[in-house]
């Protein structure tokens, strides 16, 4: 039992996961790193008691439903209350949609989709019989606008924003906040991680100025309890999001420039499309 709030974030081992985990650290909460690589989830944890912060480590494969329940469980169990679930673990794979497996959008589907579902649905009873909890699923600005070679990725983050929608409403009753996170282009090992990875780190090179995974993580911490259906980052991303609501075709003609610029890329490094 602790006297301090507790968050659950998943993906902690790295990037913005890791961040939110260490500004929680900082805010005084006592933190629940969730990953697969336990190694890694240690380092963190190291840091987070550097900070201050009471840590529960916990390794998780997201995919698996039967990890992410007793995720949840373990974590009541030692701290007696979750207030905050931040789903972030995810990763991306860089294709055109006609190349891309059904084995490859079955899995980026398991972590990216199923792994957020498995943990509102496991956390939503608890945070209803306490009538008070907020849950972050981190989805992107390309879940609300779709792009180029990373159809598989918009698919399950958009999916995210309407199982957030959905469950924001249903929660209303229980005063249990839910937000979507949509961050921007981050500097995380997101491209390391992408199935094709080396195709989409090839293709992202001209990006500069990427959005530090801190900021994505402070704007999280700092929106627990408030009413905020979205937080969507970067000037950029909002008016992508926007004009794509609004003009869907001009959208469209912006995402040609990007379309044609990654082929041209691709044909001078002579990687060959079907």
């Amino acid at each position: 039992m602790t006297d301090r709030k507790v968050a659950i974030v998943t993906g902690a081992s790295s990037g913005i996961g890791m961040e939110t985990a260490l500004e929680f650290s900082r805010q005084g909460y006592a933190v629940v790193l969730a990953a697969r690589r336990l190694k890694q989830l240690e380092k963190v944890a190291r840091q987070c008691e550097q900070l201050g912060g009471e840590v529960l480590v916990i390794p998780t494969n997201v995919e698996d439903e039967t990890q992410v329940q007793d995720l949840i469980k373990k974590s009541a169990d030692t701290f007696g209350r979750v207030d905050v679930l931040v789903n972030n673990a995810g990763y991306g794979v860089f294709a055109r949609v006609h190349e891309t497996t059904e084995q490859e959008i079955r899995q980026i589907f398991d972590v990216n989709f199923f792994g957020v579902f498995y943990g509102c649905k496991a956390v939503a009873p608890l945070m209803m019989k306490q009538r008070s909890g907020h849950i972050f699923n981190v989805s992107s600005v390309i879940g609300k606008r779709g792009t180029p070679f990373h159809g598989a990725y918009c698919a399950t983050k958009f999916a995210l924003v309407g199982l957030c929608d959905s469950m924001r409403v249903e929660m209303k009753p229980y005063d249990v906040r839910v937000t979507c996170v949509c961050p921007a282009l981050t500097q995380t090992e997101f491209f390391d991680h992408s199935r094709n990875g080396g195709r989409a780190q090839s293709s992202f090179q001209k990006f500069k100025g990427m959005m530090p995974a801190k900021v994505v993580a402070r704007k999280i911490v700092a929106t627990v309890g408030r009413k905020k259906p979205e937080l969507v980052f970067s000037l950029g991303g909002k008016f992508l999001a926007k004009i794509s609501a609004l003009c869907p075709r001009f959208a469209d003609w912006m995402m040609k420039f990007y379309h044609d610029d990654l082929m041209k890329k691709l044909s001078d490094k002579k990687i060959d499309h079907p």
